[in-house]
């Protein structure tokens, strides 16, 4: 057992049990006294996102096991000349049960000859998933003492897909997630496969461990090419250093900062499709809503980051939070500055990503999104343009009514994920923010206590509040403005957003640039002419308080 666990990490309770079952089914296998009377598990299924290493560990099992197994490829069964596939099975089955008093059968893709539309489908699939049922409800039969007996482990990454009749009592009715989730599992990951890395030895615990807090959502592949990214690191540098023969050669370590720069081109693999990583942007980095930020820190990071104190105030953080405001004003590098600041994956998703003509296909877009979400937790889940997704129910003039489906299935999901948990106090796996700048065309249901229900509004700038948008601007473009250019500048921008006076500053600096290569500064001049090309989006605005 502990063979396996040293080559499969995080996962040891999995491994413990499945080892157990296995020993049970090789024990009733080889003595006929104890095939009758005794319900026996006919297999299992390994479940889990691409790369936790769902193969891995069943070959390791198989092997472990010292029972004869084989592989199938559920892809490669199909084939062209029909009855080709389903015999190949038959063939498998039958050659196991003659040969071997206990085997084993590996079901890789299971789910591409179970498909939950397989049973009621004519086809290659439908006739492959009957024979695969027909031989599950024949294998360890009491009264069949002169066959073998299989133990099957089906793997899957879609086990919404399967036929529920796969996995009922009777046949292969245990199932597993295999996933690393707990920083203490990526920890034990990190160690294993860090095994060959030079360290410093005092140190080596305290890197892997701030790694392992770091990495939400990681699979086993994504934790592997981290460690692969800092070992040809450190043979780069290795082959790159000077040989003297007159001197020892100075060991090379691989250090925190290795690390930390290997992750920086390195993500969640289920989130390729998804905006994950956050351009570093914090609250010191967004100006003139302090205010709001002070807000956001006390009701939403601290609880966060420190639930066990506030939950002894009865405090825990909000399910979800709605954004609102014009166009331009912040809301999206808000959402991002929460994120960076709890420290945790980002998933940007926008309402038209999710949107389909095609009938039944908006609701899969939600149901896979919110998985995704959940799948990478601890994690923002940020649905910009949520007005689009959700609008008022009967709003909708399809006659599939598509609107309504859709915000159905949205707080469906929403509902499955704020579900109270109690495991060392409060824990919100997912934070759900959603932003609009059309707030009252949203459907009131999302917006009700355990949903959406914190409500942050940030207005347009005043005065004031532009003045520290420009000013933080400044700090990245050199300008020779005075005080009084300033004012007139503000002066002048009174219906701009706090992207306009972002595109304002950038238009400046090309004007300058424009003008000569060799200008040092942008000036007043510079400003006043980019005014004139660079239009104010707030002009014709008119806030709305759909919740006051």
């Amino acid at each position: 057992m502990d063979k396996v666990k040293e080559k499969i990490g995080g996962l040891n309770e999995i491994i413990s049990e499945i080892i157990e079952q296995i020993h049970l089914f090789t024990i009733t296998a080889m003595n006929n006294k104890y095939r009758k009377g005794i319900k026996k598990s006919k297999g299992i299924i390994l479940t889990g996102k691409p790369g936790t290493g769902k193969t891995t560990l069943a070959l390791f099992l198989a092997e472990f096991s010292g029972l004869p197994f084989t592989v199938i490829n559920c892809p490669d069964i199909f084939k062209t000349d029909e009855g080709e596939g389903e015999n190949e099975l038959c063939l498998i089955f039958e050659s196991m049960m003659n040969h071997y008093q206990a085997s084993i059968i590996i079901f890789d893709e299971i789910d591409i000859i179970s498909d939950k539309i397989a049973s009621v489908r004519t086809g290659v699939e439908s006739k492959l998933y009957s024979v695969l049922i027909k031989f599950i409800d024949s294998i360890n039969d009491n009264n069949l003492q002169d066959k073998g007996q299989i133990f099957i482990i089906g793997l899957t990454n879609r086990l919404h897909a399967i036929n529920n009749n796969l996995y009922r009592s009777g046949r292969l009715d245990k199932i597993y997630e295999l996933n690393i989730k707990k920083p203490e599992q990526r920890l034990q990951v990190l160690k294993i496969m860090t095994k060959k890395i030079p360290f410093i030895t005092e140190e080596k615990d305290l890197i892997l461990k701030k790694i392992s807090q770091i990495t939400h959502g990681f699979v086993a592949t994504d934790l592997q090419n981290l460690c692969t990214k800092v070992a040809m690191e450190l043979i780069q540098k290795i082959s790159n250093e000077k040989v003297d023969e007159n001197r020892e050669p100075i060991p090379i370590f691989a250090t925190l900062n290795h690390f930390e720069n290997a992750l920086k081109g390195i993500k969640p693999s289920n989130l390729n499709e998804y905006q994950t990583k956050i351009s570093d942007i914090k609250f010191s980095d967004i100006f003139g809503i302090d205010n709001i930020i002070e807000d956001l820190k006390l009701t939403i990071i601290e609880p966060f980051n420190n639930p066990q104190e506030f939950s002894q105030f009865g405090i825990s953080p909000p399910k979800g939070i709605l954004i609102y405001g014009p166009p331009g004003v912040g809301k999206t590098m808000l959402c991002c500055a929460i994120a960076a600041e709890i420290g945790i994956n980002f998933m940007l998703v926008e309402s038209s990503q999710i949107v389909s003509k095609i009938v039944g296909e908006s609701e899969n877009n939600i149901a896979r999104i919110f998985a995704q979400a959940k799948e990478s937790s601890p994690c923002v889940l940020f649905i910009d343009q949520i007005d689009v997704l959700a609008p008022v129910r009967g709003s909708s003039m399809t006659s599939e009514n598509t609107g309504e489906r859709i915000v159905t299935s949205l707080l469906v999901e929403m509902d499955g994920f704020f579900t109270p948990k109690h495991r060392n106090g409060p824990e919100v796996d997912v934070l759900v923010i959603a932003a609009t700048n059309r707030p009252e065309i949203i459907d009131t249901a999302l917006l009700r206590p355990g949903r959406l229900d914190q409500h942050i509004y940030i207005p347009p700038p005043n005065l004031k509040q532009r003045k520290k948008i420009l000013i933080g601007k400044f700090q990245t473009i050199p300008t020779s403005l005075s005080e009084d250019q300033i004012d007139t500048l503000l002066n002048d921008t009174e219906d701009f957003s706090g992207a306009d006076l972002d595109n304002l500053c950038r238009e400046a600096a090309l004007t300058s640039i424009r003008e000569s290569i060799n200008n040092k500064v942008v000036t007043f001049n510079h400003f006043i002419k980019a005014k004139s090309v660079c239009e104010a989006s707030l002009l014709n605005y008119k806030p709305i308080h759909p919740f006051k």
